[in-house]
């Protein structure tokens, strides 16, 4: 992967993108805010473990988020080329279409794990603000914090796909819509759906297996994705 073909998508990035980036973790930690504002003392009574007990919570809304976050940077990465017109141009370059595709799988992957960072953070800081007299379970919110990125991989792959291969994006954004709604009620789905794998919950318990069957099945639907990009006359 060439470094100057990763730099100019970084260029690409507009504000939209990056507010995004930060929109989600500040949206996720509202919503936990106004939950425990409003049910605290219930929250308190239902487990000893506090920090447990958060990140359940978090869980509420940071698995919808980092779904519907894949649909929507990955419809502003292609519809930065198709409303201006540029595959064709973008294509006629000496670079390979392979680097032009991985680039820009690439650049998600590093704005989603970017917002998964400041995750983890702001679990920390959030945790941290109660004052709870427990050990902080750094482990667990690491866990809870970016195994689910991993879990996402296939939907990023996916949604890339869809939203390069067809030029209006509503129907890319309305399946991105329609699966962070799903992903809400799939932790107790099959083990085959891809929405559910961001939950970490599977019938052997481990959490890594969730995380290895979004870096396999992500990598195959990528490179799925390269081949038809490959053949496809993009216009």
């Amino acid at each position: 992967m060439s470094f100057y073909v990763l730099r100019a998508e970084f260029k690409k990035l507009t504000m939209i993108m990056w507010i995004l980036v930060f929109l989600g973790p500040i949206g996720v930690f509202t919503l936990t805010a106004f939950n425990y504002y409003v049910r605290y003392d219930w929250l308190r009574t239902q487990t000893d473990d506090y920090w447990l007990q958060l990140l359940r919570q978090l869980n509420l809304f940071i698995i919808p988020a980092l779904v519907l976050g894949t649909a929507l940077l990955a419809s502003i990465v292609a519809s930065i080329e198709h409303k201006t017109n540029a595959w064709r141009k973008l294509l006629t370059l000496p670079v390979p279409r392979v680097n032009i595709y991985c680039s820009k799988f690439i650049v998600l992957s590093l704005l989603l794990l970017l917002s998964t960072l400041l995750t983890f953070i702001g679990t920390l800081l959030f945790g941290s603000f109660f004052d709870w007299e427990q050990p902080v379970p750094y482990g667990a919110i690491a866990i809870n914090s970016f195994y689910p990125f991993f879990a996402v991989l296939p939907l990023l792959a996916l949604h890339l796909w869809f939203s390069v291969a067809k030029s209006d994006q509503g129907l890319p954004l309305t399946v991105g819509i329609i699966g962070a709604i799903v992903s809400m009620y799939s932790y107790g789905g099959p083990e085959w759906f891809i929405w559910k794998w961001a939950h970490l919950e599977n019938k052997w318990e481990i959490p890594e297996i969730s995380v290895f069957l979004g870096i396999i099945v992500g990598c195959t639907i990528l490179l799925l994705s390269l081949l038809h990009f490959e053949r496809k006359d993009v216009k």
